[in-house]
């Protein structure tokens, strides 16, 4: 096994609309995934066991993370161990929107199945991530997408914004439940 050193994006949403409750709980969206160049570095190092450690104290790294999670899922799927000391330097805001959290679920995926050797399959890889998160197969693949349906139904664009972004942080933590369910769905007009 070799390191493995990737940095994982975040994500802006141009437009976004709730267009409708689903049976499942979820909601049925509308809108443009579009990377930015902000992002967190994750390093994956051979170890003897699995290790999750984060340079941002307020994240947590226990089984609740989608790191973790990325990892156990594909462990369960694969019926193979993944020894590997995962690091984060985290530099995308939380509970933003920017999808920092599912990035680095995505990133996690990818890394720990070619570092481990676990050969999942792109399918496989691609449930796993709608599992951890409706945003999360996105980042496998991020570039500028029409998304629909929970946000997984992706059509890549061929669309690049022209100028810088300017993304503000005013350090104001929103649940992703809390404000999808405060949102009165309607179609886009």
């Amino acid at each position: 096994m070799k390191r493995i050193e990737i940095f994982s994006p975040a994500k802006i949403n141009v437009g976004l609309f709730v267009v409708a409750k689903r049976a499942d709980g979820f909601h049925d969206i509308e809108t443009v995934f579009y990377p930015i160049g902000l992002r967190d570095k994750m390093s994956f190092d051979p170890a003897d066991e699995f290790s999750f450690a984060c340079d941002d104290p307020t994240i947590p790294t226990g089984a609740d993370n989608l790191v973790v999670k990325a990892k156990d899922a594909l462990e369960r799927e694969t019926g193979k161990r993944c020894d590997v000391a995962v690091r984060l330097e985290k530099r995308i805001p939380t509970g933003g929107g920017l999808g920092g959290g599912s990035s680095n679920a995505a990133t996690t995926l990818v890394s720990l199945n070619e570092l481990c050797g676990l050969g999942a399959s792109r399918e496989t890889v691609a449930r796993l991530a709608l599992e951890l998160g409706s945003d999360v197969p996105f980042f496998l693949r991020p570039v500028p997408s029409f998304a629909t349906g929970r946000g997984e139904k992706l059509d890549p664009l061929d669309f690049r914004i022209p100028f810088p972004i300017l993304v503000v942080n005013p350090k104001i933590h929103v649940s992703t439940a809390e404000a999808y369910g405060a949102c009165v769905p309607k179609k886009a007009s």
